[in-house]
């Protein structure tokens, strides 16, 4: 996307414009932190739907709405991390809204202009809930293996509130993208488990004691822009307050097609042959 000398930076119409400066982070550092994407009057539209599916108002969605920090089993009342997948499947009115114009555009800078929009995904981590922990991971740990693409992800996490230590903001591990393997991912076991990604969606890798941790405090209606190969993962919320949190990721399009292809939509209710592909990231 060319950038003229008279253009804003920033937030303007349905594009989000950034800077040499922020684009470079990106891919040298594996995420930025953009500010002032979404002003009030834009988040109040799509905060009302996203509190629908936090309430467990939208039935019918199977494995794709289930706690992220524990077993699909879980009662709701004791959900600690809210997940709803493909909230777009499940409500079609959040198609083409301006949080999803303004990620496209952001992530079009960062890849190139065939990225296109792979999956959604709201995450909220309820108050007082030290338990609402999201495993040390790389998001590519949970997608099948495709060497033959360029993996290149742009995953915009729009902050519907202040994200911060106390109520368990994003951690990431800087440059750890940039190393050639992927570090080992296992599914988090629990007694009395037979297969444990059916069990449990959630995997979990490892922070090694050289690892620099930062934390990645984001305020609300800003975002946050990691890649599918750095470390990351989040503490519990030990605070009085939510964090909830919109997610967006954009890939290049060949490999979106290609996940198609095979059956693969980021759904929890695909099916998929999971030991097959934890073998592949570890051989």
């Amino acid at each position: 996307m060319a950038v003229d000398q008279q253009t804003r930076f920033g937030a303007k119409g349905s594009e989000y414009v950034l800077t040499e400066d922020q684009i470079r982070d990106f891919h040298e550092n594996g995420y930025i932190i953009l500010d002032d994407v979404l002003t009030e009057e834009e988040l109040a539209p799509i905060e009302a739907i996203y509190d629908v599916f936090m309430n467990g108002g939208v039935p019918d969605m199977g494995r794709d709405f289930c706690d992220m920090s524990g077993p699909y089993t879980r009662a709701f009342e004791d959900y600690q991390i809210v997940n709803a997948v493909l909230p777009r499947v499940y409500r079609p009115e959040l198609v083409g809204n301006i949080y999803e114009q303004r990620a496209e555009s952001i992530s079009r800078q960062l890849l190139g202009d065939t990225a296109t929009l792979d999956y959604d995904q709201f995450l909220a981590k309820r108050p007082k809930k030290g338990g609402a922990q999201f495993a040390w991971h790389q998001d590519l740990g949970y997608w099948p293996s495709t060497p033959q693409f360029d993996t290149l992800t742009a995953t915009v996490s729009l902050a519907l509130d202040d994200a911060n230590d106390e109520n368990g903001c994003l951690q990431v591990v800087p440059g750890s993208h940039t190393e050639p393997r992927l570090r080992p991912h296992r599914p988090m076991i629990r007694a009395g488990a037979g297969n444990e990604r059916e069990e449990s969606h959630t995997l979990a890798a490892q922070v090694a004691d050289g690892d620099q941790v930062v934390s990645v405090p984001v305020k609300r209606g800003s975002v946050s822009v990691h890649n599918e190969r750095i470390l990351h993962g989040s503490p519990g919320n030990g605070s009085e307050r939510w964090r909830r949190t919109y997610i967006v990721a954009y890939r290049h399009k060949d490999l979106v097609d290609y996940e198609r292809s095979i059956g693969f939509t980021h759904s929890h209710n695909d099916k998929i042959n999971w030991t097959t592909h934890l073998e592949s990231l570890e051989s």
